[in-house]
């Protein structure tokens, strides 16, 4: 028996495929255009909801019709009469309630909550997952990534709900309705007026109720994100928090936050007693006049008692689904206000949008050219203001300045984490904005200053986008990066260890200095021609840098070299320096050349008390 149930709902599950791409085009930036253009993997499973939903709500108003009928035929047939003039109708009517019944709302609940609700959640979020990670690097710097995340994850829920619920309250509501009005004008045409009374009193109850409902509750949803956001704030920098704010001032600005979210909450919630109050008041009325005329016309003999006892047992049940549209309606425009809120980050336009059939990019020696290089992060200040910069095959070039001089924004640029706003940047002759992005990325191994990793075990950080290297490959890479030692030694929260241990959000369970060496191991791992060091070496001590020095040297050789360092000791040895300024390039030259000149260069190396190596 379970074999066959358990065949039925996987039947179900399969009923559509939720990993199908979009057409690449960014989501609709509204709410059901966008629900609309995911509606297309979902149409056959969203036809049979309707059907079976419309055989289920058939089904009900039956029963409550031929609870009727059964009352009238208990009250004009004899009792030693009845099996034997109504046996058929008798198990006719019992097989539909024990077997018929039952296997209709298997089959709705089947598609609806499993069919319908799995799937979908998973097709919005694969396709809000597809389109963010086509989004540049600098476009989730402008975000938090914990907001952006639970956006996401939810937006599955969000959309689900509100096609579920409207197919639900819809189909389900629409049948029973028609099925009523055609039980009572089998009798008396004018037993269904007071239902179109209700009906009318109802819709007019939703026409003006529900625009208001759409405006609260996306004012709520916006004020909850942005409590969530100030959560994730709060505990992403909890160490900075802790250090420099009082607790005092923790709370107030949480209570802060919280009372924003209740304000708002009381106003939606306002409305949603509003309208249940005057909803019940409605079902009064479909009480009084269903069962109130029936028994009008039956004390004119009009109508019999079991008609009055099926217009009893109608405006109950009306009366609940009624409380259940209600619900729904309520749940749905929620969750419309939820998927409005998510789209401001789900249906962003590409930052960087991919060029269609774009060619890989092809290293042939790793030259990297950069003419009259702007940009200013779309605030006509700051970052760069026209570099002109040639990186011949396999040189080695050291890039300094003071802070916020333009280092970083220049290897962000080269990298395509933002586009250029004027110039352009070539590699080996392809410009960086004809080819594809990925392979673009993958011509480049970086080592940077925070070394951020992933949650995940050491080995999943140092392999991280290859497949089929060696355990023995792995080790190898980590002890010329001088990490195995530490590795051998790691033990997480869970008992795994070495190799298998996991490192914590962003790394957090190792040390600055360990973190880096991971990084420096994943990138000798992938071999990539050009190589970026952003303050690689700035989290070890002395010793170690020592070591890994000369582990770059090796890791350096035959590849085109860019690297960053406040620490001058560290590429006085680079074949060339270039010296940034204010976003423009104020000195070029070797180690020695640039002393010499005594500019810029020679002043933050004195001020580094003539470096660490000596001169």
């Amino acid at each position: 028996m379970y074999a066959l149930y358990d065949w039925l709902t996987r039947a179900a599950l399969n009923l559509a495929d939720p990993y199908v791409h979009g057409d690449g085009d960014p989501p609709a930036t509204q709410v059901w255009p966008y629900l609309k253009s995911h509606l297309r993997p979902l149409r056959w499973v969203l036809m049979l909801s309707v059907l079976v939903t419309a055989i289920a709500a058939s089904i009900e108003v039956w029963l409550i019709g031929y609870a009727g009928r059964l009352i009238d035929m208990l009250a004009d047939t004899a009792p030693s009469d009845i099996w034997q003039d109504h046996s058929l109708s008798l198990m006719g009517a019992a097989v539909m309630v024990i077997l018929i019944r039952p296997v209709s709302q298997f089959a709705r609940h089947s598609v609806n909550d499993i069919g319908l609700q799995c799937n979908a959640a998973n097709l919005f979020r694969w396709r809000a997952h597809d389109h963010l990670t086509n989004q540049s690097v600098g476009w989730f710097q402008d975000d938090m990534a914990g907001r952006t995340a639970s956006r996401l994850v939810l937006m599955g829920n969000y959309a689900t709900d509100v096609i579920y619920h409207s197919l639900n309250a819809v189909a389900f509501g629409f049948v029973y309705m028609i099925g009523v009005v055609t039980f009572m004008a089998g009798t008396d045409i004018r037993l269904a007026l007071p239902l179109f009374i209700w009906l009318a009193l109802y819709v007019t109850l939703m026409v003006l109720i529900v625009p208001r409902m759409v405006r609260s509750m996306e004012t709520f949803m916006a004020s909850k994100s942005a409590l969530l956001g100030v959560v994730v704030d709060t505990f992403s920098n909890f160490d900075t928090i802790s250090l420099f704010a009082k607790r005092q001032d923790i709370e107030d600005e949480h209570r802060q936050s919280l009372e924003e979210t209740r304000k708002t909450l009381f106003q939606a919630r306002q409305i949603s007693v509003g309208m249940r109050t005057v909803t019940v008041w409605l079902e009064g009325v479909i009480i009084v006049g269903f069962v109130g005329y029936g028994i009008w016309l039956w004390s004119q003999g009009a109508a019999s008692i079991g008609l009055v006892s099926a217009a009893v047992a109608l405006s109950l049940r009306i009366t609940t689904m009624a409380d259940w549209v209600s619900e729904a309606v309520w749940s749905i425009f929620q969750q419309v206000g939820s998927v409005r809120e998510a789209l401001r980050s789900i249906s962003q336009p590409l930052a960087i949008p991919a060029l269609p059939d774009a060619p890989d990019l092809k290293i042939n020696g790793g030259a990297i050219t950069i003419q009259k290089a702007r940009h200013h992060y779309g605030k006509g200040r700051g970052g760069l203001d026209g570099i002109d910069l040639q990186i011949g095959p396999g040189e080695k070039v050291g890039l300094v300045g003071p802070s916020g001089a333009g280092k970083s924004t220049l290897v962000n640029l080269i990298l395509r984490f933002y586009d250029l706003e004027d110039g352009q940047i070539t590699i080996d002759g392809q410009d960086i904005r004809a080819v594809d992005q990925q392979s673009l990325r993958s011509a480049f191994g970086m080592v940077s200053q925070q070394a951020a990793l992933l949650n995940r075990s050491v080995r999943d950080n140092l392999t991280i986008g290859q497949v089929g290297l060696t355990q023995d490959q792995i080790e190898a890479a980590a002890r010329e990066a001088k990490a195995h030692e530490f590795i051998c030694d790691l033990r997480d929260s869970k008992g795994r260890t070495g190799y298998d241990a996991h490192v914590g959000e962003r790394g957090v369970k190792l040390s600055g200095g360990q973190r880096q060496r991971i990084a420096l191991a994943r990138v000798i791992l992938k071999d990539a021609p050009i190589l970026i060091l952003d303050e690689a070496t700035s989290a070890l001590d002395s010793e170690v840098e020592a070591e890994i020095q000369t582990s770059l040297k090796q890791v350096m050789r035959d590849k085109t070299v860019i690297a960053i360092a406040h620490r001058l000791s560290t590429i006085a040895e680079m074949d060339r320096i270039v010296v940034v300024d204010d976003g423009r390039i104020v000195e070029t030259g070797t180690h020695r050349d640039l002393l010499a000149a005594d500019r810029l260069y020679a002043q933050l190396w004195n001020r580094q008390s003539g470096g660490f190596i000596g001169d």
